[in-house]
């Protein structure tokens, strides 16, 4: 689903994103919202109904950027010292506009 909700004069996505987020059953829900979007109010509101998010990081929260990265530079380090692996890794290959594409995604337990 997607969803859409303007902001007020004066105003940005980080007061119209909880407005939206009222209006819309997310009970259940995987919410992903861009870095603007990625405000601890925002977070807890949406678990508190009852959904899980996937919010972008970017150096818009400079201090959870570094934290999210030392943790997953950690679980990397502890799995190529011999320590079973605390992250699943998928590895995505597509070709895009003549060439060659590789993501990969990394994600930790809750």
């Amino acid at each position: 689903m997607l969803g859409q909700q303007a902001c007020a004069e004066k105003s940005n996505e980080i007061t119209a994103i909880p407005e939206l987020l009222k209006l819309i059953d997310i009970e259940g829900t995987i919410v992903t919202i861009d870095a603007m979007g990625c405000q601890t109010d925002i977070a807890d509101g949406i678990v508190e109904r009852g959904a899980d998010y996937v919010l972008a990081v970017k150096d818009n929260q400079p201090n959870l950027h570094t934290e999210i990265r030392e943790t997953f530079e950690h679980a990397m380090q502890q799995a190529t010292a011999g320590q079973p692996p605390t992250f699943l890794e998928h590895v995505e290959r597509q070709q895009k506009r003549g060439r060659d594409e590789e993501r990969h995604y990394y994600m930790l337990p809750r």
